[in-house]
């Protein structure tokens, strides 16, 4: 769904495209490149909008790479050398971006402290696009066949409750087999973030998946069981802001972060087929799967791989010295 100002946006690039081919056709130089500098003024105002409102960046770039082939192409057409010229060089820089953020590795930047401490806020980080299988460019629609998440992947995705058509039930496809309190408590809770949160094309949020399709998982407290078994934990720290443990899925060690605040808390869950468990390491700062449900395979966008750079603020610089792989 686009807003009003977006669409507007666009109508009035497209209109600069038209007037710029006209002056370059009838070699008004000073108009062409008056032209030229709003349709660039516009086309950030259009990126800025995209990002307000949160849409599929690949999706815009993969628009705009067709586009600049179409101007390409039209300019053969006309022959208009200086409209293939520009636009000949713009679609082959968009074309190897747009390839290797779509079908390779897309840049994702942490925003919260819900991954603390494997994953820091500022830390930028490199989506493997291919993990799960290859997906057409700004959709859900695989190039190739979809590849399982398994526990213990850091993984992006989209969770449900920030997609504004997504209903609780489909965030939980098992709300029947909970109790009447649990229910309410969840549709509850569901409305509610979604209602905060929802935008036309989600959020990205990055967990680790706890639980693939058909296990039961159970929390007690700080104590996870999978499919019966109890998962290893091994005190590493201790102070009075926090505690830090160890603990083992799968043969992989991760850390977790625990603040003493779910002490007793209880969550059990049998994960649907198509859907992922996903929590946060830093355990009592963390919006996951224990608040709004399972998400869905159809939305999933990669694994976090690797740190490549950390950036906390504006107001320092990036550095490269967290660069590591992610475990």
């Amino acid at each position: 769904m686009l807003s009003t100002g977006l669409i507007f946006s666009i109508f009035i690039e497209l209109v600069g495209f038209v007037c710029w081919i006209k002056f370059a056709r009838d070699n008004q130089t000073k108009y062409k490149d008056l032209t030229s500098a709003l349709m660039f003024v516009i086309a950030l105002v259009i990126l800025y909008q995209v990002f307000k409102l949160n849409l599929d960046f690949g999706l815009i770039l993969a628009s705009a790479t067709l586009f600049s082939a179409f101007a390409w192409l039209l300019g053969k057409i006309i022959n208009l050398h200086e409209l293939q010229k520009e636009s000949k060089s713009y679609f082959f820089i968009l074309l190897v971006i747009t390839c290797i953020r779509s079908f390779a590795y897309e840049p994702y930047q942490i925003p919260s402290r819900s991954m603390v401490p494997g994953l820091q806020v500022g830390d930028f980080v490199l989506v493997n696009k291919h993990a799960y299988g290859l997906k057409f460019p700004g959709t859900n629609y695989l190039v190739s066949g979809l590849k399982y998440p398994q526990r213990n992947d850091v993984a992006v995705f989209i969770p449900p409750h920030t997609l504004c058509h997504t209903t609780a039930t489909e965030a939980r496809p098992d709300l029947s087999r909970l109790s009447i309190a649990e229910s309410q408590l969840f549709l509850k809770k569901f409305s509610s973030l979604q209602e905060s949160r929802c935008t036309p094309g989600g959020i990205k949020f990055v967990k680790r998946v706890m639980g693939i399709p058909g296990d039961k998982v159970e929390i007690k407290g700080y104590q996870i069981w999978i499919n019966g078994e109890q998962i290893d934990q091994k005190l590493l720290s201790s102070n009075q802001d926090e505690n830090l443990l160890e603990e083992t899925l799968d043969k992989q060690i991760h850390v977790v972060r625990t603040l003493g605040l779910s002490e007793y808390a209880q969550h059990s869950w049998v994960v649907p087929d198509g859907h992922y468990l996903a929590i946060g390491d830093n355990r009592d700062n963390s919006l996951d799967s224990r608040a709004w449900g399972y998400f869905s395979e159809e939305y999933l966008i990669g694994r976090a791989d690797y740190i490549w750079m950390h950036w906390a603020s504006f107001s320092s610089f990036p550095t490269l010295d967290r660069n590591k792989k992610i475990r």
